[in-house]
């Protein structure tokens, strides 16, 4: 398979702002049609399920961006075919293990989620295939199936959780619905991996993948479950309306990870192929110009964010979840971290035995502390405990990167750049820092200052030629745009 494109990355971008809108709205109207104590029990549920099928699958999808990148139809129909199986074999596996009764009292314990246990259970071990859909739409660069199936499943995810409780006014019809869903969409997934692909099973590059993928898989299995361990941890501590106050605080900044994760796919495959093809001295300058596109777009919009944390909380979650404003600041500012790509560079390479080595040093100090944390502190203890278990990973995994292309930390990262995206973001934030301090405005006068603040400090970037999208794209957009106009 030749590089992809960025533009192809237009279309992956799409299709997880579909995804994002879908999860971004999905608490928003909850909250409103639910009493806390019910929005905070389906916090849960949903923060179990999401969480546990992604970690059932240990990464094993993500082999198909190193081992597709170059091979051709024939042998890529059975990497993904291989990948579809383990994805299945995986899935059984994960509903077994929490199926055993002592697993299953540690996770949900004498909780009312643990009412609902045996369905929870068989709507995760059924979700795992989901995982495939898309690297799948990625390596077949399938524009509309990586614009519109993220979409679809999200936007079905919502309504049949709306739908159940508008229905029966009962939350506990939510997860016999949402099993059915679940059942609908697996089939679905099956379907369109079939489509244009040889479902036959190699046992010998199975292997191979394996050999890849679990260092890996356990890796982001470590990463995903210190991510978590936190909201596990709660669900045991905290009442379900506590839950509710802490679960919304972890609001996803709306495009910043759609358009981070899309440029990351591409460019994965493209320091892949560079690797592969003995061109090393490529990479770090590929890397170099991934980071300052992601830092270029993101920085300003999470800045703006975490300035506003108060006014956002009030108008999406009513003034009654207001107090999770401080945590969703904190929780905002980690994404500055994961904007730096780490760990990309370690999966380019096939080097990702240094990635299970940094989630094992960061499960071996974060997850002690965390539960430290929550015991003492309760949320403010949880929410500090999740920052040390996202940023602490990704630092490791960045010298180990270091490391391997015998680079330096003043080379690894175009740090005089990157100097001047903060400088330029952090300067004109200040008169809003000022004007927020002595004035109070309703969230659409902080709408207006905000979106001034992101329009002029992306005109800054765009001038000094940091912005994702360079001043010659620009113009050649404007003058199409121009001539279709006129024409």
């Amino acid at each position: 398979m030749a590089g992809i494109s960025n533009r192809f990355a237009v279309y992956i971008t799409g299709g997880r702002i579909l995804s994002m809108l879908a999860g971004f709205i999905m608490p928003v109207v909850l909250v409103r049609i639910m009493p806390q104590e019910d929005y905070g029990l389906t916090s849960q549920f949903l923060t179990l399920y999401m969480s546990v099928y992604t970690i059932a699958a240990l990464g094993i999808h993500t082999n198909i961006f190193y081992f597709c990148s170059s091979a051709g139809k024939e042998k890529s129909d059975k990497y993904v075919a291989n990948t579809l199986y383990l994805l299945i074999v995986f899935g059984v596996l994960c509903g077994i293990i929490l199926f055993i009764p002592p697993i299953t009292n540690l996770v949900f314990g004498e909780s009312e989620l643990g009412r609902h246990s045996d369905l929870i259970i068989l709507s995760i071990a059924l979700a795992t295939i989901m995982n495939i859909v898309s690297p799948l739409s990625t390596i077949r660069q399938d524009k509309w199936g990586a614009l519109l199936f993220p979409g679809f499943i999200a936007f079905g995810r919502i309504g049949a959780i709306i739908c159940s409780f508008l229905l029966f006014s009962d939350i506990h019809q939510m997860f016999l619905w949402f099993f059915i869903f679940q059942c609908v969409i697996s089939m679905i997934i099956i379907l369109y991996a079939k489509k244009s692909t040889e479902l036959k099973c190699n046992i010998g590059m199975m292997k191979e993948q394996l050999i890849y993928s679990l260092p890996f898989g356990i890796a982001v299995a470590l990463q995903l479950f210190s991510n978590y361990f936190d909201k596990f941890v709660c669900i045991r501590f905290l009442s379900p309306t506590e839950y509710a106050i802490y679960g919304v605080a972890f609001l996803s900044i709306p495009g910043i990870t759609q358009i981070y994760d899309s440029l990351c796919q591409v460019n994965i495959v493209n320091m892949a192929n560079s690797f592969r093809q003995g061109r090393i001295n490529d990479i770090i300058p590929q890397y170099g110009n991934f980071v300052i596109k992601t830092l270029s777009f993101s920085v300003p919009l999470i800045l703006v964010v975490a300035l506003y944390a108060e006014e956002i909380m009030s108008f999406l979650y009513t003034p009654s979840y207001q107090s999770a404003a401080p945590y969703f600041r904190l929780y905002s500012l980690t994404f500055l971290a994961s904007m730096l790509g780490a760990g990309t560079i370690l999966r380019s390479m096939g080097k990702t035995k240094l990635s299970l080595c940094s989630f094992v040093v960061t499960c071996i100090i974060g997850l002690p502390s965390t539960y430290y944390l929550i015991k003492a502190f309760g949320t403010a203890g949880a929410i500090w405990g999740a920052v040390i278990n996202i940023m602490l990973p990704r630092f490791i995994q960045m010298f180990f990167e270091i490391y391997v292309t015998n680079s330096t930390i003043a080379a690894f990262l175009p740090w005089k750049k990157i100097s001047e995206i903060v400088c330029y973001s952090l300067g004109l934030l200040i008169p809003l820092i000022v004007i927020k301090h002595y004035l109070s405005f309703n969230i659409w006068i902080c709408v207006v200052e905000g979106g001034l603040y992101v329009v002029l400090t992306y005109y800054c970037l765009i001038s000094r030629n940091l912005f994702i999208i360079n001043i010659e794209t620009l113009n050649s957009m404007r003058l199409k745009i121009w001539r279709k106009i006129r024409i």
